[in-house]
């Protein structure tokens, strides 16, 4: 039996899969097409297509409508076919491009992340937690004292305003250390 191979242009490729010519140039060019004698076998370079071309996670489009063209069947669409959720109308089972969507998307997120930790306007929350407990702790520390170091310096003081002055005097110091470990704890925008 002598069949008769149909044999195309890479442009005529190009426009029965709705595809720019360079991208079929480049999949030659990266071998995921063969062509003979300088020709595409349209029906062979579907199944190329399908097999060796991933579908960018933007274009909405899988490499399982390609493969269906030329007879063939999807590992994605045997799988959601025949499970017994898709013959119910349960949710069918992720393809590669939903995986490939998801991961770009998780890409674009860390990338995200990144970028405001090194503006200065993410920390790592341990870092915050424990840093806060820290200047707390010794926020609390330096109240709990004020008593101790005003007493000494109020003995045989007899108006009430140099001790209030002495009290103020010694509570400022504990709110100035304060404000300070808060400012060495809090980054700092630059620029």
């Amino acid at each position: 039996m002598n069949t008769r191979v149909e044999l195309i242009t890479q442009a005529e490729y190009a426009r029965r899969r709705g595809v720019a010519k360079s991208a079929v140039a480049k999949a030659v060019a990266e071998g995921r097409i063969t062509l003979i004698n300088g020709k595409v076998d349209p029906a062979v370079a579907d199944i190329q297509w399908a097999q060796n071309t991933r579908a960018r996670a933007d274009s909405g489009r899988t490499a399982a409508p390609a493969a269906a063209d030329a007879g063939a069947v999807a590992p994605e669409a045997e799988n959601t076919a025949s499970s017994p959720e898709a013959a119910q109308g349960g949710p069918a089972q992720p393809g590669y491009a939903d995986y490939r969507a998801m991961r770009e998307k998780a890409d674009a997120e860390m990338a995200v992340r990144a970028n405001l930790k090194d503006a200065g306007l993410l920390v790592e929350r341990d870092r915050v937690q424990r840093g806060t407990f820290d200047v707390v702790r010794s926020f609390r520390d330096a109240v709990m004292v004020i008593g101790q170091r005003a007493a000494p310096r109020c003995i045989g003081l007899g108006d009430s305003r140099e001790i209030e002055h002495v009290i103020v005097e010694e509570t400022r110091k504990a709110l100035e250390g304060f404000e300070a470990r808060m400012a060495a704890l809090l980054p700092t925008k630059e620029g």
